[in-house]
């Protein structure tokens, strides 16, 4: 239920249940978007106290009891607005086209002020805010997904605040929506207002991919781009390891002397507010050996509205910050790698093992929660599983689009040839070239070494590649599973 907007400028945010982004990719003119936003807190004076770390792991697997219900009353408990602020700069006529989300706005007394154009009126303005890190003053800026016309106003904002880290935790286009504009060239030199941007080097890796641009005006600059791409379009990422491997990245980057960290995604509230709670929790954690994740959420809030805006992103910090404090960084330099292993084999002091058996026993301790597990479970699936007390993640099922609920196999060839089926549409929906067998005789085919699967296209379209194998014998044909008339099979070469 939305709440009527008062006359006075103050800024009272309206209250939804379903939480989702729907961005603003529209052309100047058009009626501006909004996003939904979440229900307003209900009177509570439960209180949510620093917690300490080493109670952290029992707390987490208390809240998350019951489909995390003890977590989703935190969440809910937080203030949407803390303080009463107003947004008169965001609210002009001259800036309404320059915000994303027409419920997304900065307030004004922690938003960003731009030095003001020579005859452009309100040129002061841009859709982002100050925000405070672990005992650090502007720490960072949130900003909203830059559109295409706030490019040259973002570019201004990263020169006058002698930025040096850019963090983007959005995708360009996410559901075929458009998140953000794109505001660096693909190669060469562009210019932006009066500041030419040219990427220098481009490094894609699993999670995130590092741009590196120089930026200049008068003198030249270099600004690293931090660009997370492995957030999904939907909840939030899997595993938090990933975004602890870029954080620390971003750290490490960062130069000590430079202007605030620009974080964006679309809004520059749920993924920015996710990235930077998590930064700032590190950063306590190690000071003050506790964490205090409520309260945090609740001060930047006060600087910029609807930061962290789901439960999903909410309990995702914590998994985050649980996921550092019992495996802590687990990366290694090269160089390091064989002091390393010298001390993991070297027993542990009061432990009664090495450190390597400690830290597998670390491993097998982690647990998946069994609603990540639904597809591996259900009725249908159950014959396909050889050990029904191994699952795979939904999120590692392979994509086998002609199939309802797809789940690879590992049953042997003879007693269920549908699963045999299910492997082979598998190896070639998604270019399987390559199958490593790492058990003894997985089928009973004698004298046999290969296994060619060839995709029988229907009529008038292309057929798959089967490789080349020597003296294959005439195929085998395996009907596509549940005997749909398709127009096409798959042949193996045995």
């Amino acid at each position: 239920m939305s709440l009527s907007p008062p006359a006075s400028p103050l800024l009272f945010l309206p209250s939804f249940t379903h939480p989702r982004l729907l961005p603003s990719c529209s052309p100047a003119g058009a009626e501006l978007q909004s996003v939904p936003l979440l229900a307003r807190s209900p009177s509570t004076n439960r209180k949510y106290p620093p917690l300490p770390v080493d109670k952290l792991e029992e707390e987490m697997n208390r809240r998350m009891a019951d489909d995390n219900k003890l977590f989703r009353e935190e969440f809910n408990a937080l203030p949407v607005c803390p303080i009463q602020a107003s947004c008169d700069a965001a609210s002009k006529e001259e800036n309404k086209e320059k915000n994303r989300y027409v419920n997304i706005l900065p307030y004004d007394h922690s938003r960003v002020h731009l030095s003001s154009l020579e005859g452009v009126p309100d040129s002061d303005f841009i859709n982002a805010s100050f925000i405070n890190g672990y005992q650090e003053k502007n720490k960072f800026i949130a900003a909203q997904g830059p559109k295409e016309e706030t490019v040259n106003d973002f570019w201004r904002m990263i020169w006058e605040q002698n930025t040096a880290t850019i963090v983007m935790v959005t995708n360009l286009k996410e559901r075929k929506e458009c998140k953000c504009a794109q505001y660096w060239p693909d190669q060469g030199c562009w210019t932006y207002g009066n500041i030419r941007v040219s990427v220098e080097d481009t490094m894609v890796l699993v999670d995130y991919t590092i741009r590196k641009f120089c930026i200049q005006q008068k003198p030249q600059r270099l600004v690293t781009q931090f660009h997370f791409t492995s957030w999904p379009d939907f909840g939030v990422p899997f595993t938090p390891i990933g975004m602890l491997k870029f954080l620390k990245k971003v750290k490490t980057c960062n130069p000590q002397y430079a202007g605030p960290i620009v974080v964006h995604c679309s809004a520059g509230v749920g993924r920015t507010g996710t990235f930077i709670v998590i930064d700032a929790m590190l950063d306590m954690m190690i000071a003050e050996r506790k964490v205090d994740v409520f309260g945090f959420v609740t001060r930047i809030r006060a600087q910029r509205c609807q930061m962290v805006q789901t439960d999903m992103q909410y309990v995702f910090i914590f998994q985050a910050l649980l996921e550092h404090y019992l495996y802590g960084d687990t990366e290694l330099e090269v160089t390091s790698l064989e002091s390393h292993l010298a001390k993991l084999y070297t027993p542990s002091p009061g432990a009664g093992c090495s450190g390597l058996e400690a830290e597998f026993k670390k491993l097998t301790s982690i647990k998946i929660q069994n609603d990540k597990m639904r597809t591996g479970n259900l009725p249908a699936n159950m014959k396909k599983n050889r050990n029904c007390s191994l699952f795979p993640c939904d999120i590692l099922t392979a994509p086998c689009w002609t199939v309802p609920m797809p789940l690879l196999s590992n049953l042997h060839p003879e007693q269920n040839l549908l699963c045999v089926r299910y492997f082979c549409t598998v190896c070639t929906e998604i270019y399987i070239f390559a199958c490593v067998c790492v058990c003894l005789q997985c089928w009973r085919w004698p004298d046999r070494d290969f296994l060619c699967v060839e995709y029988s296209a229907g009529e008038g379209e292309g057929r798959g590649h089967p490789g080349c194998l020597p003296d294959c014998q005439e195929p085998q044909t395996a009907e596509t599973p549940h005997g749909a008339d398709t127009g096409k099979g798959l042949n193996l070469y045995i």
